[in-house]
C-alpha cells in the first residue's frame, strides 16, 4: 500500500492537495498555486490554480507542444482566444491547442481559475515571474512586476512564448452554448455543455475528448447527488485527477479513505485503486485522464443525455456493456465496493 502524501511531492506518487495548498507563487495581485508539477506527475500534465483581483493579466503567449486546458471556478474572466474575446464565468471550459495565441484579464474582484497543461512543462514559468509567496489569497497591493527580461527568462525554460500585441479588453462577448469541435481546433464551452452523458445518477460532461487532444488526454466534469461508492478499480495505462468544485465527495485510494470538499486535489497515477462517492445533494468533481484511452468508458456506460441536471429518478447503470468491452478498457476491476473491504 502506497502512502498518500499531502505534500507536493518530487516524484510521481498518488497525492493529496487540500485548497489552498500547493507551491504558491505571487506576481502583482494575483497568486499561482501549483498543486501538480511535472515532477510530481512523472512530466504526464500539469495543474495550477491562478486567483487575483479585478484587473489582473497574464499577457498574451503561445505554447509550442502543449495543449492547455482552462476552468473557471469563481469570478469573471476576459479570454482572447486566437483573436476572439470572450467573458468567461464559473464553469466556463477554454480548450487550447498548441500554436494557439491566448491571454486573460480577470474582470471579477475575486476571480480563480485552473490550468491543466499536458504535458507538464509549463508550471515554472510562475517561479520566474513570481516569488514564493505565504498567504492563500492574493494581495491587497502589488507584489512585484512582470518585466521584459523576466518574459525573456521564462520563455527560455518553458514551453511559452510571449506574443507581442494591444490588448482590448472590456469588448469581451459572454459566450453561451457552445460544442465540441470534431477535430483539435481552440473552442469555449459554457457551463454545462459538452458531450453529456447519463450513467445512473451521475451526468459526465467531455469538455474535451480524444479528438480534440489528438489522443492526449480527455477532460470530464461530474455532477451527481448523494450516491454509492463506484467499483474499487485500477488503470494500468492512464492517469486519473479529481479536482472537487462543489458539494464533498469521499474518495478511496491506495486503502485510505479520504474526504474532498471544493479545492481539493487527487492524484491518482496509474496503478493506483481507487473509488468515490458524492455525499452532497450537488457535488461537481472535474477530472483530466492521460491519455485519452479511456474515452471510451464514459461512452460505454453512458447514454447521450439532453438535459444539463442530473434526474429525479435515477437511470440504469448499464455494467452490462462495459463487460462486454472490458478487454478494451484500461479497468482492472478489484472490488464492487470499496467498503466490501472494511
Amino acid at each position: 500500500m502506497t502512502v498518500i502524501s499531502t505534500r507536493l511531492p518530487q516524484e510521481m506518487r498518488p497525492y493529496l492537495l487540500r485548497s489552498g495548498d500547493g507551491e504558491r507563487y505571487v506576481f502583482g495581485r494575483q497568486v499561482a498555486s501549483v498543486m501538480a508539477s511535472s515532477q510530481s506527475t512523472g512530466g504526464v500534465f500539469e495543474m495550477v490554480v491562478l486567483s487575483g483581483s479585478k484587473g489582473e493579466e497574464f499577457p498574451l503567449h503561445r505554447h509550442a507542444g502543449s495543449y492547455e486546458s482552462v476552468i473557471v471556478l469563481e469570478g469573471k474572466l476576459e479570454f482572447l482566444l486566437n483573436g476572439t474575446y470572450h467573458l468567461l464565468t464559473a464553469g466556463d471550459y477554454v480548450h487550447i491547442p498548441p500554436g494557439t495565441p491566448h491571454a486573460y484579464r480577470m474582470a471579477g474582484h475575486r476571480t480563480r481559475l485552473a490550468s491543466y497543461t499536458v504535458p507538464g512543462s509549463i508550471s515554472r514559468v510562475y517561479s520566474i515571474l513570481g516569488i514564493p509567496y505565504a498567504p492563500v489569497e492574493h494581495p491587497v497591493k502589488p507584489v512585484g512586476a512582470i518585466t521584459g527580461e523576466l518574459l525573456e527568462q521564462a520563455s527560455a525554460a518553458a514551453d511559452i512564448e510571449f506574443l507581442a500585441g494591444p490588448m482590448q479588453w472590456g469588448s469581451s462577448a459572454m459566450i453561451e452554448g457552445g460544442a465540441i469541435p470534431a477535430e483539435v481546433a481552440p473552442y469555449v464551452l459554457e457551463s454545462g455543455e459538452g458531450d453529456r452523458l447519463l450513467t445512473a445518477d451521475q451526468l459526465h460532461s467531455i469538455l474535451a475528448s480524444q479528438k480534440n487532444t489528438d489522443g492526449g488526454y480527455i477532460f470530464v466534469s461530474s455532477i451527481g447527488p448523494k450516491g454509492d461508492p463506484i467499483v474499487e478499480h485500477y488503470h494500468e495505462h492512464h492517469t486519473e485527477t479529481f479536482f472537487c468544485t462543489k458539494g464533498e465527495m469521499t474518495m478511496w485510494a491506495s486503502g485510505e479513505e479520504i474526504r474532498l470538499q471544493p479545492g481539493d486535489f487527487l492524484h491518482v497515477p496509474a496503478g493506483t485503486l481507487h473509488s468515490y462517492r458524492l455525499d452532497a445533494d450537488y457535488t461537481q468533481v472535474v477530472g483530466l485522464l492521460v491519455s485519452g484511452l479511456f474515452e471510451p468508458f464514459f461512452r460505454t456506460l453512458g447514454d447521450p443525455y439532453e438535459d444539463h441536471i442530473f434526474p429525479s429518478e435515477p437511470g440504469p447503470l448499464r455494467m452490462d456493456r462495459v463487460l462486454s468491452i472490458i478487454h478494451e478498457l484500461d479497468l482492472k476491476v478489484v472490488a464492487k465496493s470499496p467498503l466490501d473491504r472494511k
